[in-house]
C-alpha cells in the first residue's frame, strides 16, 4: 500500500507545521478509545481486473501486411485471420523448390539408349531374290521392294538408367515442404475470442518474433485484490462451508457475480496483506482488463474488528485519516484504510489499534498539537 506511506509522510509534515501553530491551544471534544468487537465480514475492497486468457499475435515471418491492420478495441473470433503478409516471394520460393525436385527426380527415372544395333534379317530369302532377279523373274522395283521387306531392323537397346542420388531427392523433398510451411505462416489465425487491446507501433509490417498485437478475452475475467489478514481465516471457512458471496461491481452500480479461485496462505510482505482473485463471467460486457473496479465480499461468519463513528473520518487527496488524542493528550492524525458502513461505524482494515483514543467528531477549529479536553 504505497499511497499508506505517501499519506502517512503527508500526515507527519502536517503534524509539524501544526504542532508549531496549535502549541498553547486547546479543544474541548468528545473521544472514543478504539476496542474490537464482533461483526459480520462485509468488505468492498479495489481490485483489478485482467483476462483469464489472453495472447499476444507473433508473426513468424517478416513481410508487408497485405491485410487491414489491426486496431485497439476490435472484436477478434477464434479461427479469424488476424494477419496476412504479402505471400508472393514465399510463394516463388515453393515454385522453385518444386521445380528442382520434379527435374531432380525426372533424371533419375528416365532410361537412355545405346546406339543402334542391326539384327541378322533373313538372309536365305535375299539370296533367293538375288537369283530370281538376275534370271529376270522380278522386276528391279519388285526386287527392291522385296529386299527392303528382308531387311534386317535397327534395334535400339535400352541401357541401365543412371544410379539415383536418393540424398538429393530427401534434400529437395525437405526443401519443398519448408517452403510450403513457410508460406502458410504467411497467414496467422487468432487462437481465442477476444477484443484487441494493444498493437504494435507500425501495425502494418509483421516483424518475426516480434508482438504485432495483444487479444485478451472478455469473459471470463479474473479481479485480483488484498485482503487484510484479519480475514484470512473467516474467508478460507466460509469458503469451505459455501457461505461466502463475491461479487464485482461496476461503475453503474451493476454487478456481476463470480468465485474466490484463489487466496493467498502466505502474506505478501510489501503490503502486509493476501493476495485474492475472484473469477467471474463478463456476459453483460461491463468490465475491461486492465481497469479497477470494486469487489464485494461477505459472509454471515463474524470477525473481531474495529469500527469509528463514521463522523471521526476525515478524507484529504492522500486518503482517509482520523484524528487521535496521542500520549501527550495533544491532536495528531493517523492514516486509515477504511472499509464497510453500517449503523454509523466504519471498519477500519488498517491504521489503528486497540487502544488508541479517535476524537469522535472533530470541530472545525481543530489544529494538530492542540491540547485536547474531553
Amino acid at each position: 500500500m504505497k499511497w499508506k506511506k505517501w499519506a502517512a509522510a503527508a500526515l507527519t509534515a502536517l503534524c509539524v507545521a501544526a504542532v508549531l501553530t496549535g502549541c498553547g491551544n486547546s479543544v474541548s471534544t468528545k473521544v472514543e478509545k478504539v476496542s474490537k468487537s464482533e461483526h459480520p465480514v462485509a468488505l468492498t475492497l479495489d481490485a483489478n481486473i485482467t483476462a483469464l486468457h489472453m495472447t499476444n499475435i507473433v508473426p513468424k515471418l517478416s513481410g508487408k501486411l497485405v491485410s487491414t491492420p489491426l486496431t485497439v478495441g476490435q472484436e477478434i473470433k477464434a479461427g479469424e485471420v488476424v494477419a496476412q503478409v504479402d505471400s508472393a516471394p514465399y510463394q516463388q520460393s515453393v515454385s522453385t523448390a518444386e521445380a528442382e525436385l520434379v527435374a531432380a527426380t525426372a533424371a533419375g527415372a528416365a532410361p537412355s539408349y545405346s546406339a543402334p544395333v542391326s539384327g541378322g534379317g533373313d538372309s536365305g530369302q535375299r539370296a533367293k531374290l538375288d537369283v530370281w532377279y538376275q534370271m529376270g523373274a522380278i522386276s528391279r522395283v519388285e526386287y527392291n521392294q522385296m529386299m527392303a521387306k528382308a531387311a534386317p531392323a535397327a534395334v535400339q537397346a535400352p541401357s541401365a538408367a543412371p544410379a539415383v542420388d536418393s540424398a538429393r531427392i530427401a534434400q529437395l523433398q525437405q526443401a519443398v515442404q519448408s517452403a510450403r510451411d513457410m508460406l502458410g505462416n504467411a497467414t496467422v489465425y487468432s487462437p481465442i475470442d477476444g477484443r484487441v487491446t494493444a498493437v504494435a507501433d507500425n501495425a502494418s509490417v509483421a516483424v518475426a518474433g516480434n508482438v504485432l498485437a495483444t487479444i485478451q478475452q472478455m469473459t471470463p475475467l479474473v479481479a485480483t485484490f488484498a485482503v487484510p489478514e484479519m480475514y484470512i481465516s473467516a474467508l478460507q471457512a466460509a469458503k469451505q462451508s459455501g457461505s461466502l458471496t463475491v461479487s464485482v461491481i461496476a461503475p453503474s452500480g451493476e454487478s456481476e457475480n463470480g468465485e474466490l479461485t484463489y487466496l493467498a496462505s502466505a502474506k505478501d510482505p510489501s503490503t502486509g496483506s493476501y493476495t485474492a482473485k475472484i473469477t467471474f463471467n463478463n456476459a453483460k460486457n461491463l468490465f475491461v482488463p486492465g481497469e479497477f473496479y470494486h469487489v464485494r465480499i461477505s459472509t454471515p461468519q463474524e470477525v473481531s474488528q474495529i469500527t469509528v463513528p463514521k463522523t471521526a473520518i476525515r478524507t484529504k487527496d492522500s486518503g482517509d485519516f482520523v484524528y487521535i488524542v496521542n500520549e501527550n493528550g495533544l491532536a495528531d492524525a493517523r492514516s486509515v484504510l477504511t472499509g464497510d458502513e453500517e449503523d454509523g461505524r466504519v471498519v477500519i482494515l488498517d491504521g489503528l489499534q486497540e487502544g488508541d483514543k479517535v476524537i469522535k467528531d472533530p470541530p472545525e477549529s481543530l489544529e494538530i498539537g492542540m491540547k485536547v479536553k474531553s
